[in-house]
């Protein structure tokens, strides 16, 4: 048996009593980061009632989804949308900030509470929701993968463009379309990969490549922001009549946020409802005695369903006094009161041909 002095055997115990503090302190550190995660996934809305407003991400080089005015103040769809969020968190308009989140920046600006809510702006891939932190809440709208083309003015076709070069972000659901378009119809395409929409689009207007590929929206912000003065009849370059792909664009909400999750949800719901239902921005003031349930509970005449989710129940009315429902954010921005002009197609009802279909708020 071997032989210790008592400063041998101090030091032993000193050294397993600083191992048993070193284990304690990670136990009790675990313990603190599941607690921290558990009140953050049961309460969605603590941190932005702390902080006093809203942070909605978004593409910024887009027109149509978010800009500023002369007087500072944020339009375009999504900025709507976001305003929507700020009346029925605060009941004010003015409670919302658009950050501007590229879609390899989605996940760590969530986790950093950089933003709440992440509106379109993500490639949705099995690998994504594998090793992404967010989760799509709900739909928002459907775009349309095409081409931006330059140099060939005349082309009648694709063909015209047989062996082009085009940009388009690796890894996504963008480029792969692009892959089995080529083979489909034979064209030969070149791809040239890059990180990120801003990369790929850098390299369109540098032109390395004679096509780009996106979302039609993304693509006619592109025109808007980049070709000065852009006169379609005149330019060389053009966005191109082929679709390629129906691209569904998301509010993306933590995956550990589900109170949040839901509310993204029915606050979305909510502008379609009051669109499928005729409750717009002229007559939100005047309908009275409402007798339809799903009715009353939208527009706050019963106010239990709204208070149940932490929301000011009368938030609907004010909303489309300011914003509109869904129909008016969506024609005023991408639609026939646009520039864009974009139909809405698939962006209409179950009932009128398209593929939204909001559920009854019961």
């Amino acid at each position: 048996m071997p032989y210790y002095s008592s400063m041998d055997l101090f030091n032993i115990f000193r050294n397993w009593l600083k191992k048993m503090k070193f284990k304690l302190f990670s136990v009790l550190l675990c313990a603190m980061l599941f607690m921290t995660n558990h009140a953050r996934a049961a309460d969605g809305l603590h941190v932005i009632n702390v902080r006093g407003k809203v942070m909605c991400g978004t593409n910024l080089s887009a027109p149509a989804l978010v800009s500023k005015t002369e007087d500072g103040r944020w339009k375009g769809f999504d900025a709507d949308i976001c305003q929507a969020f700020s009346l029925a968190i605060f009941g004010q308009p003015d409670k919302f900030e658009m950050v501007d989140i590229k879609a390899n920046e989605i996940s760590k600006a969530l986790r950093l509470g950089k933003i709440d809510v992440m509106l379109g702006g993500a490639n949705i891939s099995a690998k994504a929701d594998m090793l992404s932190s967010y989760t799509p809440a709900t739909l928002l709208y459907y775009d349309q993968q095409g081409f931006l083309a330059r140099g060939n003015k005349e082309a009648s076709s694709m063909e015209d463009f047989r062996g082009a070069k085009v940009c388009a972000v690796a890894n996504t659901a963008d480029y792969s379309n692009v892959e089995d378009f080529s083979l489909r119809y034979d064209l030969d395409f070149s791809l040239l990969p890059f990180n990120s929409e801003e990369r790929a689009k850098q390299a369109f207007l540098l032109n390395r490549c004679k096509i780009l590929t996106g979302n039609r929206i993304f693509l006619n912000g592109v025109l808007q922001t980049s070709f000065e003065n852009y006169d379609p009849e005149e330019s060389e370059v053009q966005l191109l009549p082929e679709a390629v792909a129906l691209k569904p664009s998301y509010i993306l909400v933590a995956k550990d946020n589900d109170k949040l999750q839901a509310i993204a949800r029915w606050i979305v719901n909510a502008l379609q409802l009051s669109d499928l239902y005729g409750i717009s921005s002229a007559n939100a003031k005047v309908k009275i005695g409402l007798k339809n349930s799903s009715q009353r509970n939208l527009v706050g005449d019963d106010s239990k369903l709204w208070l149940s989710f932490g929301l000011n129940p009368t938030w609907v009315r004010q909303a489309l006094s300011f914003v509109g429902n869904y129909g008016e954010i969506y024609e005023r921005n991408f639609g026939k009161n646009s520039s864009l002009k974009l139909d809405r197609a698939e962006n209409n009802y179950l009932k009128d041909g398209g593929l939204i279909n909001p559920i009854p708020f019961l």
